[in-house]
């Protein structure tokens, strides 16, 4: 039932209609309704022959800040604009206004969208969002967040990050950006993209990045063919004055080259020894050490190393590329080739970082989550995902009075583990700031405790060249590929003689190539990829994904760039 605040209100609603109305209804009429107490007003496109008698699907939009002051405004945009220029649809569009506070309240979107449910015969297994810009894209992530089992699809474009990410719950989403947006970084989209596929195990994901393009990717994305049958379920039909469909180039940036500076320190007998050792992998936080790699000496275990603290474990210490994050799959490279070279326990690899280097010890950790024996993460924020760690140590130490990472983010993670039976620890430290690290390092109670840690899954296995903890792809070479490359991986000994499943994809998620499909052994395996389909055509320049398969599950993924 639609409820009024005032007469004012009735009257507006009734001019409204009667302005779209007239003697026979028009489809995009424009309603007022109260959701939740919020006053929100929206347009509704009704898909032309509905009947109450069949459930329809329902597209929600979202537009930016123009449409505050005038709602008209969504006509002239995205679906909505191809609606009234002669799109025939079969499905409701409603199209909201965006309150005068400059955000979308995810409780008013789903209060207008039960609203909607109880007026006309939807289908709720059919309920798709897409939003545009740094306000509506962002509502779509925030709806989407704060109700994950609503929507069967969701399209956000031109969007800003999300936190808590892992809660959508959307079967089939798609990301959109433009490389030149200068509004909101394509990087936020790209770390959407990675979130959801690394730590979230969403299967159906795709992103598209338009290399021409700045912020305003939805003209193109709207106008294509393909995105409005992903959508909709159905081929678009244009009139007369509807936009035909843009082609465009597409572009998605590929992983930097692994060329990373790093500190390895070995301990005294290493080179008479023929026995394995530990490995301690420690990250630092942010500052001077970017730059300065001699920095990293000056905190934290290196600078216990370098005092003379008597070791027996390999530490190697990776300097930050840049100033933003560590990125899991560099290090992972990098720990591999550590790994190769020299006399490491596969067994007993540890992780440990502080501030920044907690926070990439929690990515690193939680991409790949059987390859550690303990995981300590200090004075560093939460991170989704984190249920990937059951199967592994965790420590996770905090000061109760750090104010720039504040200590509820480490109850956060400490809580999620418990409840799954995960072996953790949590230990706080009254009256102490951000840095807990100090604290850590000198205990000599912390270093026993972690040396003793093992991982039984891969205790007293090892493959020839070295061992890799984790079934995974590794950078493949050259990268770019003009169009030959080689692409590398590795299988477990908990995947020996499973089947694995190599195969490479374009940006649309279309599969151009299967390259291995069969059981294998556990050790390092390579095959070369001469930029074909399994059609024998010669791929076009752009970006691809490897992706392995183990038993049908993905297990890792990595992006391949094609120069010709």
């Amino acid at each position: 039932m639609i409820r009024m605040k005032s007469t004012f209100k009735i009257i507006l609603l009734i001019f409204f209609i009667s302005l779209s109305f007239g003697t026979e209804p028009e489809y995009g009429n424009f309603s007022t309704t109260i959701v939740k107490n919020i006053d929100l007003n929206y347009l509704l496109y009704i898909p032309d022959g509905y009947t109450p008698s069949e459930a329809w699907p329902l597209v929600l939009f979202l537009t930016g800040k123009e449409s505050t002051s005038n709602i008209n405004y969504i006509r002239s945009v995205g679906l909505a604009a191809l609606i009234e220029n002669g799109l025939e649809y079969d499905y409701f569009l409603a199209a909201p206004q965006l309150p005068e506070n400059m955000h979308w309240d995810p409780d008013a979107i789903m209060a207008l969208v039960d609203h909607l449910e109880d007026s006309y015969h939807i289908d709720d297994v059919y309920l798709f969002a897409t939003g545009i810009g740094d306000i509506g894209g962002f509502g779509v992530w925030e709806t989407a967040v704060s109700f994950p089992t609503t929507f069967s699809k969701i399209a956000p474009m031109g969007a800003p990050a999300c936190t808590e990410i892992c809660r959508v719950g959307a079967p089939s989403i798609r990301i959109f950006h433009g490389l030149l947006d200068e509004i909101v970084p394509v990087e936020d989209a790209e770390n959407m993209y990675f979130e959801l596929d690394y730590y979230c195990d969403n299967d159906n994901l795709e992103i598209t990045v338009y290399d021409s393009l700045e912020h305003n990717v939805w003209d193109h994305v709207y106008t294509d063919d393909q995105f409005l049958e992903w959508l909709t379920g159905s081929s678009p039909t244009y009139g007369a004055n509807s936009p035909m469909p843009q082609s465009l180039s597409l572009f998605t940036t590929f992983s930097k080259s692994i060329e990373d500076n790093y500190l390895l320190y070995l301990p005294v007998g290493y080179e008479e020894s023929n026995s394995s050792w530990p490995l301690v992998i420690f990250l630092h936080g942010a500052g001077s050490a970017i730059t300065n790699i001699d920095e990293i000496r000056h905190g934290g275990p290196p600078l216990l190393y370098e005092q003379g603290m008597n070791t027996d474990f390999i530490m190697l210490c990776p300097q930050l590329y840049d100033n933003v994050h560590w990125d899991p799959d560099r290090i992972h490279v990098l720990t591999q080739e550590i790994i190769s070279q020299y006399l490491v326990d596969p067994s007993r690899v540890y992780l440990t970082g502080l501030s920044r280097g907690g926070f990439g010890a929690w990515e690193y950790g939680v991409s790949h989550p059987n390859m550690f024996a303990a995981v300590v993460p200090i004075s560093a924020r939460d991170v989704p995902g984190v249920e990937r760690l059951e199967n592994t140590n965790v420590w996770i130490f905090h000061g109760d009075q750090d104010t720039g990472v504040p200590w509820q983010g480490a109850q956060f993670m400490y809580n999620r583990l418990n409840k799954i039976g995960a072996d953790v620890n949590l230990t706080l430290y009254e009256g102490v700031g951000h840095n807990a690290w100090d604290l850590t390092y000198n205990s000599d109670s912390f270093w026993t405790w972690l040396l003793q840690q093992q991982n039984d899954m891969i205790a007293n296995t090892e493959t020839g060249t070295g061992f890799i903890q984790d079934s995974s792809l590794l950078q493949n070479y050259p990268n770019p590929s003009n169009p030959s490359t080689t692409i590398k991986w590795v299988i477990s000994e908990t995947h020996h003689e499973n089947k694995i499943r190599i195969e490479i994809f374009n940006m649309l998620g279309q599969k151009v190539k299967t390259l291995a499909n069969l059981s294998m052994t556990a050790g390092t395996h390579e095959m070369n990829w001469n930029g074909k389909t399994d059609s024998d055509s010669i791929v076009s320049s752009g970006t691809y994904f490897a992706r392995m398969m183990v038993n049908e599950k993905m297990i890792d993924s990595h992006k391949i760039n094609v120069v010709k």
